[in-house]
Formats: C-alpha cells, structure tokens, sequence
C-alpha cells in the first residue's frame, strides 16, 4: 500500500513565518516549502501519516497574543500519495544560481554550469535551501565577503540545513564551525556536509561555548532580536578586518540591528533587501 503525506499550508503574515515554521518542525515535519505571497509568507509542511492538527492549530490561535497586530495564521490541509509529495519537493526546489559563484541545487539536479560552485542540499530534510529571502542575502554577502578577506576560518550560528557553514567551505574556508542548539539541525547539517563531500571541514556543536577564538567572517541567520541580543558576542568572534554577516531581519528592523552591531564595534559595509527580508554585512 503506497503511503500517504499530508500537506499542511499555513499562510501568515512575515513576521510570524519563522516562529510558524519552527513550531511545523519541531512537530515532525521533515522538511519546509517557504513561499513569498502577496498577502505574507505560505509554508508548506509534510508529515508522514497522522498530523497533529490539534497544535498546529492551536500554535496558530495563540500566537497572534505574542505579536499583536497580527493576523492569525490560516491552515489548509490535503493529503498527497507518495509521489506527489516527492514531484511536489522537485516542483518548488529548482537549482538556483546566487551571486557570482554560488550554483545550490538538490541532489536530483547533476548538470552544474561552468564556473559555478555546487552546494548541494536535500530538501526533504530541514529548513534552509537558499530559496527564502533571509538566507538568499546570507550567501549573496558571503560569497562578496569571501573575496574581500580570503576568508579560511568561519562561523555559522543557527547553521539549520548547513547550507551557509557548506557554502562557506566550498568557497574555499579551509575551517568551518557550524553552530546549532537544535540536534535534529545538527543532524541534517553533518549529512548534507558529508554530502557536499566537505565534513572534514565542517565542526558541528550545539553551543557557542564549544567554539574558540575568531573568525574572519561570523555568519548569524536567525531573529532581529537575537541579533541584537547577540551583539558583542559576534562581533568579539570576529577578528580585526573581518566580516559579521546577519539575516532573518525584516526590512523595518535592519536600522535596529545595525545600530547594535555599530555599538558592538562593527562598521556598516553592505545591505542586501530581498522580498521584505534585510541581510547586513559589517566589518570589525
């Protein structure tokens, strides 16, 4: 008997999508397919027989409380036969070419273009495919940000999929510290780096209290808030003439982030905007 995945869109407004999406994996979801839509973010979450509709609906009622003036997420929900779902990850997971050298693609993808380097990343297993608008600036940044310092050593908090930790390695780092409190995260990053043939390089812990000295580029794709909690903890991971790069910010946000880094020490160097998401690159 063939098995049945049921899809769960919820459509929020932006500022829930990362607290919506966090909530659909920590109840088993797999994987995520994130949208931009004209009325906020669509997220598309697979599970594998039943699906806890109970608190996946009752997450959505309650967190309009945390964020006043928010909409309440609506939930759709359809059922899928196995190879709908596996069509449906293809569908929403084309390759996609970043900046001037990064090609991420997933693993049923073999043709490369010339000159690009290949990250490849499997989607069916956790956040973080270079496709949302936070960590499409992270990688666009990293890539200019490798140029300009020869980056060897670098930091990723919050890897996620591992996509940036991986990227950074394939751009040339020779030593790479992935960081994520999350063991399903830390999981997925190490297959995908094994994957990506560059696990030598990568060191994959859950605390940034495993991690020494510093770094020439500190990579942060998580919340606007945590940024600015996080400050001077990144900026004293980034050595003289380094780069902090920080994502996850919604454009609104981004003066505020970039205030606290100023005051942490790190100078302004670039912005990337991205479908309403703000990615900043600063120099120590």
């Amino acid at each position: 008997m063939a098995k049945t995945w049921t899809a769960v869109v919820v459509t929020t407004s932006d500022d829930l999508a990362e607290a919506v999406g966090s909530m659909l994996t920590d109840l088993g979801a797999p994987g995520l397919v994130i949208e931009d839509v004209s009325d906020g973010t669509r997220i598309t979450a697979h599970f594998l027989g039943d699906v806890p509709l109970d608190a996946i609906e009752r997450f959505c009622s309650e967190l309009p409380e945390h964020f006043p003036g928010s909409a309440r997420p609506r939930i759709r929900v359809e059922a899928l036969p196995d190879a709908d779902w596996a069509e449906n990850w293809k569908l929403h997971f084309p390759p996609l070419a970043i900046g001037e050298r990064l090609y991420v693609h997933p693993p049923w993808i073999e043709e490369i273009p010339g000159g690009r380097v290949a990250v490849v990343i499997d989607p069916g297993m956790a956040f973080g495919t270079g496709h949302h608008a936070s960590t499409l600036g992270c990688l666009l940044l990293l890539d200019r940000a490798m140029i300009a310092v020869s980056a060897t050593r670098v930091l990723d908090i919050g890897t996620g999929s591992g996509i940036l930790a991986i990227a950074a390695a394939k751009l040339g780092a020779r030593e790479v510290w992935a960081v994520d409190t999350d063991p399903e995260a830390c999981r997925v990053a190490r297959a995908n780096a094994d994957a990506n043939r560059v696990a030598a390089r990568i060191q994959i812990c859950p605390s940034l209290e495993a991690v020494s000295g510093v770094f020439d580029i500190v990579l942060a794709n998580l919340f606007a808030q945590q940024l600015v909690e996080l400050a001077r903890e990144i900026s004293n991971r980034v050595r003289p003439g380094g780069f902090a790069i920080g994502s996850g910010i919604l454009a609104e946000e981004a003066d505020t982030v970039a205030r606290a880094w100023e005051g942490a020490g790190l100078a302004p160097f670039a912005r990337h905007e991205e479908a309403g998401w703000m990615t900043i690159a600063c120099r120590r």
